[in-house]
């Protein structure tokens, strides 16, 4: 059960009230929230705690709104503060239950982010590796891609060389006569005379198959 009453230095609760001083106050006035709230207050949370007690406390004495930190502190050594009544400390915990839950949801959000953060990074090694596998591949098919262009080209130059013998045989050809085996013949020269043979005789060297003495 809490206590009726219970005694804080001034200075603390000048700091709860003004906010001077609270470094220099910070143990005994999380202390005095613990105690007007009825629970733990996690640190994270005082501003809340703070503003539930300053509520509580310049409705019960609403003269104290008016008065500085230095007229609060003339007011003498110590002061004597109630916690908050039941209905109101209920209030207050569902408050703090709630931004409990708030904070330990952003913890878990955070943990997931942390995670997916890997993942990513895992992920931006893996696209890393395979550019250079892409960088890699495309290196080889340039090269051989000039190979085979430095082959075509070299093929090209040979049908050219042919080409170009063929054409120059044409003209030589036309300036010279009709070729026979290779031969050009000289403008106005006769063919050779082709043999007449005889179908019903095969001539070997003067002897013939139609000889009366075969």
């Amino acid at each position: 059960m809490s206590e009726a009453r219970k005694i804080f230095p001034i200075n603390t609760f000048v700091a709860c009230l003004k906010g001077e001083g609270k470094d220099a106050n910070k143990e005994s006035l999380l202390d005095m929230l613990n105690y007007m709230v009825g629970k733990d207050v996690d640190p994270e949370f005082e501003p809340f705690a703070i503003a539930l007690t300053k509520a509580w406390i310049y409705e019960q004495h609403p003269e104290l709104t008016n008065l500085s930190a230095s007229g609060l502190a003339a007011l003498g050594e110590n002061v004597s503060v109630t916690p908050l009544p039941a209905l109101a400390a209920a209030e207050a915990s569902g408050i703090f239950e709630q931004l409990a839950e708030y904070k330990s949801s952003l913890a878990a959000k955070d943990a997931q982010i942390e995670e997916l953060k890997g993942d990513i990074e895992a992920k931006d090694a893996k696209i890393a590796d395979l550019q250079k596998q892409v960088k890699a591949f495309e290196d080889e098919k340039k090269g051989h891609a000039e190979e085979l262009f430095i082959t075509s080209e070299k093929r090209i130059e040979e049908y050219t060389k042919k080409l170009e013998e063929l054409l120059k045989e044409v003209d030589e050809v036309k300036k010279n006569g009709v070729v026979v085996a290779g031969v050009a013949a000289a403008p106005g020269a006769a063919a050779p005379a082709e043999k007449k043979v005889d179908e019903d005789s095969f001539d070997f060297g003067g002897s013939s198959f139609d000889d009366e003495d075969w």
